[in-house]
């Protein structure tokens, strides 16, 4: 993928269903095409533990998340569990080719606390706070108030997975730059 454009979007309204949910929970075609590269990734990683510098790559998963949906997350924008005054401000990112096609989307949020998220960072606040920093807000890729273990950043084809995964990162440390947001957290994701 020689250009990927990254956006980001204030709730899942600006995104259609199928497009999201394209990337959050590929069809089959796209889990055979996981299955088929993960003996090679494995092998990859496994080396990479053994003493090899090479980074392990992004492994798709190809079990079905409700918690990614399109539906779910738009539910909690809709229900206002999330935006307003929550505390969980919709940033999500969005990677699409020059011709458009939706092919990553993080789910993200901006905070300015840690309620909801299951994990308990308030230590971190606060030595943050002795050095002389705001930890508050910070970006947190997450489902809010799921502890379910799955992908968070989701890329619609397993094949660019690797490559487009690292591009959503990269948009995603510019994202917190911009927003003067301490950090990025990404919670209950899968090793990978």
């Amino acid at each position: 993928m020689s250009e990927l454009h990254i956006s980001v979007i204030g709730g899942m309204r600006e995104v259609s269903a199928a497009e999201w949910d394209a990337c959050a929970n590929p069809s089959t075609d796209s889990a055979s095409a996981a299955m088929s590269i993960a003996g090679a990734i494995d092998a990859e990683c496994k080396q990479s533990l053994n003493g090899s510098a090479a980074a392990p790559k992004l492994v798709q998963e190809i079990e079905y998340n409700p918690f990614l949906s399109h539906d779910f997350l738009s539910a909690l924008e809709d229900s206002a569990s999330v935006g307003g005054r929550s505390g969980w401000e919709p940033q999500h990112l969005l990677a699409r080719t020059p011709d458009g096609a939706l092919v990553a989307a993080a789910p993200c949020y901006g905070k300015s606390h840690s309620r909801g998220e299951y994990v308990f960072d308030r230590g971190w606040a606060e030595a943050y706070e002795r050095a002389g920093g705001s930890y508050y807000p910070k970006l947190q890729v997450a489902v809010p108030f799921t502890p379910a273990t799955g992908r968070r950043i989701l890329v619609r084809d397993a094949a660019q997975a690797d490559a487009v995964g690292r591009a959503v990162g990269r948009g995603l440390v510019e994202l917190s730059k911009l927003s003067g947001a301490s950090g990025v957290h990404v919670t209950f994701a899968t090793e990978p």
